[in-house]
């Protein structure tokens, strides 16, 4: 559909607002595999048989670590200098044990939590001045899992599988001119309380009343 010029210009005006600008936008995956011993609240183990051993994880922090560095990298055929830049990032995990008690009951116990912290180093475009950020995305590719353990007392030594996929965002705020109008709130919405009429059920005229 064709954009008519004079209307546009009739309902717009040049704004100027305030943004953050995306300088880049890409994923990363953490995938480890630790051996992590987990500490319990006093006695919550004590007399209980454990069937099944879970573990979650949250990606509780991901901040720039370290001065970035410049690279020159190949993107397609043409050479442009891009940024390594070091992230940070502390997991937590928890332990959760399924088990039966003394007493013959299924008892849940879960753990303190546990913090592991690694670096890696991320190929980005982050001039300086920009801000890089970065956080766990909601999906079922983020998985913690136990392949083995051992009981000591109140803790649990396991062998846990940890894989975290993250957002990684560049940006930078930015002031721009656009084509814009003020928006308006929109009417208040008023609901009122009616009586309910009496509706006859549908009746059967091929039925009832038999004419003739």
């Amino acid at each position: 559909m064709a954009i008519n010029l004079e209307q546009f210009a009739q309902e717009f005006s040049p704004e100027c607002i305030q943004v953050c600008k995306v300088y880049d936008w890409t994923t990363n995956v953490v995938s480890l595999t630790r051996d992590i011993t987990f500490t319990f609240p006093e006695d919550s183990l004590t007399g209980v048989t454990i069937s099944q051993v879970n573990c979650s994880m949250t990606l509780m922090e991901c901040i720039e670590d370290g001065p970035r560095r410049d690279i020159e990298c190949m993107v397609g055929e043409e050479i442009v200098t891009l940024q390594a830049v070091t992230l940070s990032k502390t997991i937590q995990v928890i332990l959760e044990v399924t088990g039966t008690n003394t007493a013959g009951a299924q008892v849940t116990v879960q753990s303190n939590p546990t913090l592991i912290t690694i670096s890696e180093e991320v190929i980005l475009c982050a001039p300086e001045g920009t801000t890089v950020s970065c956080n766990q995305t909601q999906n079922t590719f983020n998985i913690c899992r136990v392949s083995s353990f051992t009981q000591n007392g109140d803790s649990i030594t396991a062998t846990v599988l940890v894989r975290v996929c993250q957002s990684i965002v560049v940006t930078f705020e930015v002031i721009l001119e656009v084509a814009a109008k003020f928006c308006q709130p929109r009417p208040k919405v008023i609901c009122e309380d009616e009586c309910p009429v009496d509706v006859f059920p549908p009746q059967c005229p091929s039925v009832f009343p038999i004419n003739g």
